[in-house]
């Protein structure tokens, strides 16, 4: 409770400093709009400071809760009612944002050796024809924390490398009555079609092909729904409540001691290693899960009819920059797209420490090596009508109302359909 007050406080806080100009001079020259309540915001935000004194641009700071940033920013950016020169937006949205023109191409405004700074996969991403139409600000990607007690007293050794040793692994270490689950997972929502995205791509399947068709019923790909419902309805090593979590549930009841693994994100190890929130710090270690994670984080764009395009572009650069970018990973926990600001991370880290402290070496070297075999969900604007359309699939097949192959054929047809349109 204590961590959830502190995430919703401290970005109110920060916002009401900045938007009111303490310590500065009146008026306004960006509009920066960003998600509320997540660590790594926190982290830029405590900065900004720096920022406005060393250029002396002044920025307001709008945040909005995680559930209304994709409406407000589209709108806004469809009607170019200049409302925001900076905006946030969830990686799988980029498309619904560049396919209509919403955004400025950042090639003009941004260095082309900051462009290539980015990881390949985040640079290749961003970029449409040719032009860059945002940059990455963070970058959330999943891996596998588990029990090393447990797996110790279970006499397993290393963890799981692939979905068939998973699911033996979460057989193993199962012990409802004791309440501990073999394994957690989010099962609802968006976070319950990331995890079905990347039990699909375990089992060699995808959502579309290279050329843009729908092959969500698949074979490959409804063995992977297949092996979701497996976990929950046949085996049980998955906890009841699966198909209602989302993210700060799964975590939460790891860090309760709860489960033996977690398909988490890296910004869980804060939780992990508070001594009143954790009953599992000292007690975990991180790997990669038995086959590859999609990207995930935050974006920076500007939209078309920004009023202060160049003052926004110098923010943009300032918060994917060193400073706000070491702060960001070494208090937040959360990865950065920036390739120099990753090597120094390495560089600088402490090779005695473990991968699970922000400070090591090894941790920053174990991020890395995610990134460099992670996928991207589909990138067409249709993408959140088609995590819709999953939600429901996942959901009747968690359910037990409808079997995988079923759910699959209903949201493949569903999908043709809306590509169609």
């Amino acid at each position: 409770m204590k961590i959830k007050l502190l995430y919703i406080i401290v970005p109110v806080i920060l916002c009401t400093m900045v938007c009111s100009g303490v310590g500065f001079s009146q008026g306004i020259n960006v509009k920066y709009l960003a998600p509320a309540s997540t660590p790594f915001s926190d982290a830029v935000l405590r900065l900004l400071p720096e920022f406005e004194k060393e250029t002396g641009i002044k920025v307001e700071v709008i945040l909005l809760p995680y559930d209304q940033l994709f409406q407000k920013s589209i709108l806004a950016a469809a009607n170019k009612t200049g409302e925001y020169d900076l905006i946030q937006i969830e990686r799988p949205f980029l498309s619904a944002f560049v396919e209509p023109g919403y955004l400025v191409a950042l090639n003009e405004y941004i260095p082309e050796s900051f462009i290539n700074d980015m990881f390949e996969v985040h640079k290749n991403f961003c970029t449409f024809d040719g032009k860059v139409y945002a940059i990455p600000h963070s970058h959330d990607i999943r891996c596998l924390y588990y029990r090393t007690d447990l797996f110790e007293k279970a006499g397993l050794g290393e963890p799981p490398k692939n979905p068939s040793e998973l699911l033996d692994y979460a057989i193993k270490l199962n012990d409802p009555d004791n309440g501990v689950f073999g394994m957690l997972v989010a099962g609802s929502s968006i976070s319950g079609v990331w995890i079905l995205s990347d039990f699909i791509q375990w089992m060699g399947g995808s959502i579309l092909d290279k050329d843009g068709k729908p092959v969500v019923n698949s074979p490959e790909a409804v063995a992977g729904l297949q092996l979701f419902t497996d976990m929950l309805l046949k085996h049980k090593v998955l906890a009841p409540g699966t198909p209602n979590y989302k993210w700060y549930e799964s975590r939460g009841w790891f860090s309760k001691g709860n489960a033996a693994m977690v398909s988490e994100f890296n910004d869980i190890v804060p939780l992990l290693e508070d001594p009143e929130e954790s009953a599992v710090s000292g007690k975990y270690g991180m790997s990669h899960l038995p086959g590859p994670t999609n990207n995930a984080g935050k974006l920076l764009a500007i939209p078309v009819g920004a009023k202060n395009v160049e003052g926004a572009a110098k923010l943009l650069q300032w918060i994917v920059g060193p400073r706000a970018q070491k702060e960001m990973c070494q208090v937040s926990g959360t990865l950065s797209c920036m390739k120099s600001i990753i090597q120094k991370l390495i560089d600088e880290g402490d090779k005695s420490l473990p991968v699970s402290d922000p400070k090591s070496s090894a941790r920053w070297e174990f991020y890395k090596g995610i990134v460099e075999t992670a996928y991207d969900l589909p990138r067409t604007s249709k993408e959140p009508d088609i995590e819709q359309i999953l939600q429901r699939a996942l959901s009747s097949a968690l359910a037990g109302i409808k079997t995988p192959q079923e759910a699959l054929d209903i949201a493949n047809q569903e999908i043709i359909d809306l590509m169609e349109e």
